[in-house]
């Protein structure tokens, strides 16, 4: 199900507040971005990173697709956030530029898999040295 909304914030490198569009809509809603895990914010400079790598992805307010895929533990959906001025998907640029890794990412999403390959080849982000910068599911 895909939902048009309105960035409202980003609180670290996979997890965004986005405001829905529909009438009346004033509370934001907490989106965990579907297949990735980037580092915490406290995992070095990693998760710093990972941050403002998002926050320049987007800007404050603007609209975005969100493709809901779930949920995550906490409640929180799990989605694909994309920008509607150009399609471009958040996650998968994350992941392509090594500012996350794949986090329970399945074979039918062939994308994710090849981005991380490339990143991991090209030793981008995380995967420029080993460590557990590179999965936030041990550091945590």
């Amino acid at each position: 199900m895909s939902e048009p909304m309105r960035l409202a914030y980003v609180y670290d490198g996979d997890t965004l507040g986005c405001l829905p569009m529909a009438p009346g809509a004033t509370e934001a809603v907490r989106i965990r971005l579907a297949w990735i895990d980037a580092p915490e914010l406290h995992q070095g400079t990693w998760g710093l990173h990972a941050r403002a790598y998002l926050r320049g992805l987007l800007l404050t307010n603007e609209a975005v697709t969100v493709r809901q895929a779930g949920t995550d533990p906490y409640g929180r959906p799990l989605a694909e956030v994309l920008r509607t001025r150009d399609d471009g998907n958040c996650s998968l640029r994350l992941v392509l530029g090594g500012y996350a890794a794949l986090w329970h990412c399945p074979a039918s999403q062939p994308a994710y898999h090849a981005a991380q390959a490339i990143a991991r080849a090209r030793r981008r982000g995380i995967w420029s040295r080993p460590g557990l910068h590179q999965t936030p599911w041990l550091f945590r």
